[in-house]
């Protein structure tokens, strides 16, 4: 007897949830059958860290890209469209477009997370956290390595591997609180790698990217126990590219 109490309430239970779901999505859709869009709100997550664009722009661009927003029935609203719009900016990673009932059109975006400022010779641009390269934006000012010089570019396989290599030495400079401080420029001559600190008066010979984590280890204990006696400007160049190594010129 106990069971069919319980399936009975069970069911009674299934039946009203469903009812009260569907009452709600007509409520929902005839608000929306009604109801003119009166505002756009904008929010840009990690905005404290990287400005490609701003509430006032995401606003300006949906105003005026010829399709009606303010005024407009909520269901009229091509949000799928104005996705698209506001997707051309290869800065933004994700964007969620939506109405709600409260009259607003809503749009979140999440800006990349760029590791690396690329300012050689033949390549511009950003490289963020995934490695997605985007191009660069002249008003945002981030604190991030820079890459000068020249890329290789001839041997295509090869040069995959570089940018491979380079993507996970900058993920992981950023990742590293040591390295992220000290360093604010590589140079690039025949894809090997040169290092400006933001310290000391000397560069940093890295050679190529195998074995970074390595060499940047030996280098970080030449710093702790070496440099403080002898001076951080008594070298010039500290060539970090040999095992078990580090070659001092004045």
């Amino acid at each position: 007897m106990n069971r069919i109490v319980k399936y009975i309430f069970t069911t009674l239970m299934t039946a009203a949830i469903i009812a009260y779901l569907l009452i709600a999505f007509a409520f929902v859709d005839n608000k929306e059958q009604t109801l003119t869009c009166r505002n756009i709100n904008v929010i840009i997550t990690n905005g404290d860290r990287s400005s490609f664009i701003d509430a006032g722009s995401v606003k300006s661009i949906l105003l005026n890209c010829g399709e009606k927003v303010i005024g407009e029935r909520l269901n009229k609203i091509n949000t799928l469209k104005l996705k698209r719009i506001l997707s051309t900016n290869k800065a933004i990673k994700s964007i969620n477009v939506f109405t709600t009932i409260d009259a607003n059109l809503n749009v979140e975006i999440t800006q990349r997370n760029p590791v690396l400022r690329i300012q050689c010779e033949n390549m511009r641009c950003y490289i963020d956290d995934t490695g997605y390269s985007f191009p660069l934006s002249p008003g945002s000012e981030l604190n991030i390595p820079v890459v000068t010089g020249k890329i290789l570019s001839i041997q295509k396989n090869e040069n995959e591997k570089f940018m491979n290599q380079l993507y996970e030495f900058a993920v992981f400079l950023q990742k590293d609180a040591f390295w992220n401080k000290l360093i604010e420029q590589i140079n690039v001559t025949n894809n090997r790698i040169e290092i400006i600190p933001q310290i000391g008066g000397h560069i940093i010979e890295l050679g190529s990217l195998d074995n970074f984590k390595s060499k940047l280890n030996k280098l970080q204990k030449f710093y702790r126990y070496a440099m403080p006696a002898i001076g951080w400007d008594k070298y010039k160049i500290l060539n970090i590219e040999y095992k078990n190594q580090i070659i001092c010129k004045k």
